[in-house]
């Protein structure tokens, strides 16, 4: 029953998957009239997308629980929920050294119903390649203000970046950084490594989402983990482990 893709995990979880869909996978017939069982019971079918070769959290107290919520709240996923989130972990090269960011996404929709995956956060990563060329003979004078700041203004003109006037010890966010440094070509993508998925979505559990690439039935997209986590320890998971920053931009800001 290898769970080729994410939509796939999503129709199980939920109990929308269909014995038919399962007989598209050339079953034998002992295994598929045991999935034609599992059907009829969510409780065993999230069980059985749980990875099944960690034994551990197979038979974990936590996980188990976490099943039975599922089921006694009809907790349903949905691509379109606002509390999950796409980990990538890139390998980038910063001016001639490599390194590992991960970006966090997460899906925004649309006013008119349309939808993209959009960056809400980055994680922490050697910001010492931000070095802003500060240009000295630029700089907003003492007295500027009872000129309603024109050195500001007619300095912008001049092609100064506005770093030069940031106060000295200012350091911007991770992703504010990473995107400058992209935009600016001082760092370069230059592989996605590894995809994990982050579901907030079941009250008082966060569970990961991988892909498990072996030739057996429990394969594909599983789940990783289970814990235990209560609202306000998700407000601070998605700040501290996700880097979230606030609320994303606007969608009328990226239609054209």
């Amino acid at each position: 029953m290898r769970v080729k893709m994410l939509d796939e995990f999503f129709q199980r979880f939920n109990g929308k998957y269909t014995v038919h869909a399962f007989q598209q996978e050339n079953l034998d017939s002992v295994l598929l009239e045991k999935m034609a069982t599992v059907m009829k019971d969510r409780e065993m079918m999230i069980q059985f997308l749980v990875n099944q070769r960690n034994e551990k959290l197979v038979e974990s107290p936590v996980v188990k629980e976490f099943v039975k919520q599922v089921v006694k709240d009809s907790t349903l996923l949905s691509f379109y929920d606002p509390d999950w989130y796409a980990v990538i972990t890139c390998k980038i090269k910063i001016k001639g050294k490599e390194e590992r960011v991960n970006l966090t996404l997460k899906v925004q929709q649309g006013e008119q119903g349309d939808s993209r995956w959009v960056i809400v956060g980055c994680s922490p990563f050697n910001e010492k390649a931000f070095t802003p060329k500060v240009d000295s003979l630029f700089f907003i004078g003492p007295a500027n203000n009872e000129l309603n700041f024109m050195e500001l203004s007619s300095n912008m003109v001049a092609d100064t970046s506005l770093v030069t006037y940031w106060a000295k010890g200012i350091q911007p966010d991770y992703l504010t950084l990473f995107s400058w440094l992209t935009y600016s070509g001082t760092a370069e993508l230059q592989k996605i490594e590894s995809i994990k998925y982050y579901c907030l979505q079941v009250k008082n559990y966060m569970f990961t989402i991988e892909f498990f690439n072996r030739a057996e039935y429990n394969s594909g997209w599983l789940i990783s983990s289970v814990q235990k986590m209560n609202s306000e320890q998700k407000v601070a998971f998605r700040k501290e482990s996700l880097f979230v920053k606030g609320e994303v931009l606007q969608w009328k800001l990226f239609q054209r």
